[in-house]
């Protein structure tokens, strides 16, 4: 068995339910959190119960315990939040796996603790050395079938982001979640996980009594940029009076020092989707919520409007701010809107309200959003006629996106075919 094919068995849950770590206590995965493509841990975010105790931090995933060493996980700090090291096969004579700061985690092997399906499947599992230009699911099928297929995909991806959105609601609040989820946003894939560390280590509620002590937007800007080490990683994308300013607001402010450990994914990054100027935009827009709260600051704009995303579209104007203009890209904007908003909003109705049927319409209709290399590398499984109706439909994307994570990038094709037999 492969490391990958590990994280498709964490990532999906193919687990016997009464799971228990070497050391015999007793394990409950509430989230399994988020993959990792950069540096670091394998899942990010991830929810455990531990003996009654619930934790919240990082997995990593091995084949063998001793494979912590042999990758040298020990000595690297970017692994002092693991909350559970999962292995297929434990060898090694201790109980505990121990983090670089000395602090020791619980082990969970997979070996005798996996569900009956996925040993079946294992049992039979041949990854093959190229990828197929056939998929029995997609290819030559009528419009209406594939569609029907990607819709239902689409629709389990939304409902994926709306339980992990509700997950990390029994550790928060809705304006720390939404807060998060913007943050992420602003990452892309090559930074998300750092820009979302920004947002949990200044939490919202951290910068509120900031405020109220008298916190300035610019003085927020400081803190982003000082706290994210960002401040000192690139000279071209500020100017230098732009950079002393910066620098005089954050000495002067004193509310914080916070200094971030994080490891930003820089090269060829676009000036304009730079993490510096996202955080130039951001700091003074998330000011300005601060006294109402940006969940109430946002639904106070939306609520009653006939047009979702126009009315979210509105709430985003462009800042002046050091003496230049900057703006959150229509691209930028729509990913918030579809996978941030949008499951938020539906997961606060379905609290309160209980009302969804406005923002499950609004997800439906979407237009679809820029190809991305996973809907460019799906798409080779349509015919040239069907992938113009798929891509004038994010529902249909996100299907795209669903069936590749949840299948094609461990080649279980079978399984696969299994699942959407009866769409």
């Amino acid at each position: 068995m492969e490391e990958r094919f590990l994280y498709h068995i964490w990532d999906e849950g193919h687990l016997t339910p009464d799971l228990r770590c070497i050391s015999r206590k007793d394990l409950r995965v509430v989230y399994q959190g988020q993959f990792n493509t950069g540096r670091g841990p394998d899942f990010k975010n991830a929810i455990i119960e531990l003996a009654g105790e619930q934790l919240r931090g990082d997995i990593e995933i091995h084949l063998k315990t001793t494979d912590w060493q042999a990758h040298n996980h020990h000595e690297d700090v970017y692994y002092n939040k693991v909350i559970l090291h999962v292995v297929l096969k434990h060898n090694s004579p201790y109980e505990l796996t121990i983090l670089e700061d000395g602090s020791a985690v619980e082990i969970l092997e997979l070996e005798h603790q996996l569900s009956e399906d996925i040993m079946k499947l294992n049992q039979n599992l041949e990854i093959p050395a190229t990828a197929a230009v056939y998929c029995d699911l997609l290819s030559a099928v009528d419009k209406d079938r594939l569609q029907a297929i990607l819709h239902s995909a689409g629709i389990r991806r939304f409902e994926g982001k709306i339980k992990r959105f509700n997950t990390a609601l029994s550790l928060s609040s809705f304006e720390q979640i939404f807060y998060e989820g913007i943050f992420e946003a602003l990452g892309y894939s090559k930074n998300k996980l750092n820009t979302m560390q920004i947002a949990q280590s200044l939490p919202l509620a951290v910068l509120k009594e900031y405020r109220a002590e008298g916190m300035s937007a610019e003085e927020l800007c400081a803190i982003y940029l000082n706290a994210s080490g960002l401040l000192h990683k690139e000279s071209a994308i500020l100017r230098t009076e732009q950079r002393e300013q910066i620098l005089a607001a954050w000495e002067k402010q004193p509310f914080t020092a916070t200094r971030l450990n994080i490891d930003w994914q820089l090269f060829r990054i676009r000036p304009q989707n730079h993490p510096i100027k996202r955080l130039l935009y951001i700091a003074p827009f998330i000011h300005k919520t601060l006294e109402e709260g940006l969940m109430q600051y946002f639904l106070r704009r939306v609520e009653g409007k006939e047009d979702l995303y126009k009315a979210f579209a509105a709430i985003w104007q462009e800042q002046s701010y050091l003496g230049e203009k900057f703006k959150l890209g229509k691209s930028l904007q729509n990913n918030i809107y579809l996978n941030i908003f949008l499951p938020v909003l539906c997961l606060w109705q379905r609290k309160v309200s209980g009302d969804t049927a406005q923002v499950m319409e609004a997800y439906r209709q979407f237009p679809g959003l820029q190809a991305n290399y996973i809907t460019r590398f799906m798409q080779r499984y349509l015919n040239s006629s069907q992938i113009k109706p798929v891509n004038s439909k994010a529902i249909f994307q996100q299907g795209l996106l669903d069936i590749y994570h949840r299948w094609c990038s461990w080649h279980l094709c079978e399984e696969c075919k299994q699942h959407n037999k009866g769409v």
